[in-house]
């Protein structure tokens, strides 16, 4: 199954019983119940992406006041639906970076009524963004009275989906080199899917990202102004102003420089193929220098906002109707509130999403996907879904390669 986890579940084990439905993945964040000196609760995990390692937690007495057992299970059950959209939040935080995250932690709580100690006593999940997380949510909430004094273990277990298909980018780390920073939104480590990568670029004013080959096909979206400078055949170089709601086609083996001289610029980046994007994740952009004179037989094309045509909800600005040698096809999806998507799936195509606004619940193989204004959303070939626009959605659409485009030219 593939999913962004929305809000996991949250199962105390034994006598307490369930105390949620389970997440939009079928899967749970399951926690075992304190018991007195080894007497534990036992209970099987869940089949899904964060669960119980099968051993039992355990409660040892401190100076705090005696509370009953049922008060420290009731205070536990009230943690556990406090803690649970946050815990999620680990989960996708870490799972920006790589869905595959598998294996088990366990975390020893020393619990006060200020700020706790959570230590690790058991990780096989090797995930330091996952594990620091956890520990200093653990740390920081403020348990209930009950349980002050008291040392709780809790076993979590996590397994990994075999992909996503949504993704907040607010979660994404930045990295960068001098006025120039990156972010990997999707690539196949994090989407489980290599047909497209997508990144979102900031430059500081005054910055550029140098001349560099295309690699790869790209398609810009300018978020602002800045300008564009390419390398042309015969040595016929050029340059243009680019304007926000603007974009780029640059095809494979032309040479760019994309460059912010007055204020700071940001675009968001599609690259066809897509692959493991490790230089990037590191900060580095992902193509290479183009020094010295060049030779190419092919140039970027800027798509003016004002130049695409409306079919529809789509205003399309890339299609093999307007580049003949197209690998994918670009264009502003605007939904209003309300509208619904019907169940489909793309034979050949992969589509992608950058939200810019708006938001609503995306079905993704049956599973349902809250999106939100910064959402980003990958459809592998095959995969049946839908969508329900809870507000009004403006949103970049790509698809590779093109094609499912032309059904909103033919039902304008």
């Amino acid at each position: 199954m593939r999913c962004w986890v929305p809000a996991a579940a949250v199962v105390v084990l034994g006598v307490v019983g369930a105390l949620g439905a389970l997440g939009a993945c079928g899967h749970s964040l399951e926690l075992a119940p304190p018991q007195p000196h080894g007497e534990g609760a036992g209970g099987t995990g869940s089949a899904g992406r964060v669960g119980a390692s099968g051993s039992s937690g355990s409660l040892v007495p401190g100076d705090a006041p005696e509370a009953s057992q049922d008060e420290r299970l009731a205070a536990i059950q009230k943690a556990m639906n406090e803690l649970d959209e946050a815990a999620q939040q680990c989960w996708a935080a870490a799972a920006t970076e790589r869905f595959d995250i598998e294996g088990e932690l366990a975390l020893q709580i020393d619990i006060a009524a200020g700020t706790s100690r959570a230590t690790v006593v058991r990780d096989t999940v090797h995930n330091a963004r996952l594990t620091a997380c956890v520990v200093q949510l653990l740390a920081a909430y403020r348990w209930a009275p009950p349980l002050h004094g008291q040392s709780i273990q809790l076993p979590f277990r996590f397994r990994a989906p075999d992909g996503q298909n949504t993704i907040d980018r607010s979660l994404v780390a930045w990295n960068g080199q001098g006025k120039v920073s990156v972010a990997v939104l999707l690539d196949e480590n994090n989407a489980g899917n290599d047909a497209a990568s997508m990144f979102e670029l900031a430059i500081a004013a005054g910055g550029t990202t140098g001349r560099r080959w295309v690699d790869r096909t790209e398609i810009w979206y300018f978020l602002g102004a800045g300008e564009v400078r390419w390398a042309g055949g015969g040595g016929h170089d050029g340059s243009a102003a680019v304007a926000a709601g603007d974009m780029m086609y640059a095809p494979k083996g032309s040479v760019r420089e994309v460059a912010a001289p007055a204020g700071d610029l940001h675009a968001m980046v599609v690259m066809v193929p897509g692959g493991r994007e490790g230089a990037a994740r590191g900060g580095a952009l992902p193509t290479r220098e183009a020094q010295g004179t060049v030779s190419v037989h092919s140039s970027p094309r800027i798509l003016r906002a004002a130049d695409a045509k409306t079919f529809g909800p789509a205003t399309i600005y890339a299609d093999a109707a307007t580049i003949h040698e197209t690998t994918l096809a670009a264009s502003i999806l605007a939904l209003p509130a309300g509208v619904t998507v019907a169940e489909h799936a793309h034979a050949d195509e992969t589509e992608l999403l950058y939200v810019l606004a708006g938001g609503g619940t995306m079905t993704a193989g049956g599973v349902n996907l809250p999106v939100t204004a910064t959402s980003v959303v990958q459809i592998p070939k095959h995969t049946k879904h839908a969508f329900a626009a809870t507000s009004a959605v403006r949103a970049v659409q790509i698809y590779t390669p093109a094609g499912p485009e032309q059904r909103f030219k033919a039902h304008p």
